[in-house]
């Protein structure tokens, strides 16, 4: 299983112990789902007892021990940030508040699709649209344009980055103070 397609490793454990596997990472306990109907069970049947996300290293640095929406444990506090999310930051009336602003923005980029054009230029759309959902966003969670300061876009590419890193210390957690693998230096 310790190779570059762990995947395959885990289809040949379970086409020899089935379709559901607990195995042992590190210190870490862990359950292997590998048919559709054993998926079922688990996402639908189960689904609040496997509800939660493991706390990781990176997480509970990048999300104040594990107090955002995206990774708390399952239970009142997220169900109320879920609840509270919902009600005053992603409602119908949040949203539709914005209208304006998108408006504006898509207009603005047609205007630059048009000069373009004119020109004769070649416009990459894909990296236009990418930069124009950044820009809205920066508009709405911000209020401002881009900032140098705060450049959002790496924030969440650094962040992703480590989230998604093989962290040492998840597995086996006594050797976290050790530091064996830099990567808490980036998260303090």
């Amino acid at each position: 299983m310790l190779t570059t397609l762990p995947n395959r490793g885990l289809r040949d454990l379970a086409q020899k112990y089935g379709p559901i596997m607990s195995l042992r990472l590190g210190q870490v306990p862990a359950i292997v789902v590998s048919s559709p109907e054993a998926a079922e069970l688990f996402l639908k049947t189960h689904d609040i007892a496997f509800a939660s996300r493991p706390i990781l290293q990176a997480s509970d640095y990048l999300s104040y021990g594990s107090k955002g929406m995206a990774m708390a444990e399952y239970g009142p506090y997220w169900r109320n940030f879920r609840k509270l999310c919902t009600l005053q930051l992603l409602s119908r009336l949040k949203i539709e508040s914005f209208a304006a602003l998108r408006r504006e923005e898509v207009g603005a980029l047609v205007e630059r699709f048009k000069e373009a054009a004119a020109a004769g230029e070649v416009v990459d759309v894909s990296a236009k649209v990418r930069e124009l959902s950044e820009d809205i966003t920066y508009k709405m969670i911000l209020g401002r344009n881009k900032d140098e300061k705060y450049d959002l876009k790496k924030i969440i590419e650094e962040s992703t980055d480590l989230l998604g890193a093989f962290n040492l210390a998840d597995f086996v957690p006594y050797l976290g103070p050790l530091d064996l693998q830099p990567k808490s230096f980036y998260l303090v």
